[in-house]
């Protein structure tokens, strides 16, 4: 099937995958980790690009608020848990998304 979109930084790549069932996948490979993760799956091409368009700005948000992204969750030394869901929710806000992470 292949890419639809790709992005990256000097952390991680981002990209869509079009999977055989006609599912887009949002997948991060961390370049620290073994395996990439497959953080949401869509069964819309735009909504899975515009998911994987706002999530490094939301990465970045749960990053300074002292988070670390564990396979599909982004855990806080403190004990909370944030599944990574609601940073791939079509449309979230940096604003929504720092509530969620409080």
């Amino acid at each position: 099937m292949g890419n639809v979109y790709h992005t990256f930084d000097h952390r991680y790549e981002l990209y869509v995958e079009e999977a055989s069932n006609r599912r887009y996948h949002v997948v991060i490979n961390l370049y620290s980790e073994r395996q990439p993760v497959v953080l949401h799956a869509y069964s819309g091409k735009e909504e899975a690009i515009a998911a994987a368009q706002t999530f490094p700005k939301l990465y970045r948000i749960a990053e300074q608020k002292g988070f670390i992204l564990d396979g599909q969750s982004f855990e806080h030394p403190d004990g909370r848990s944030v599944h990574v869901s609601f940073a791939m929710e079509p449309g979230t806000t940096p604003d929504q998304f720092m509530k969620v992470l409080l």
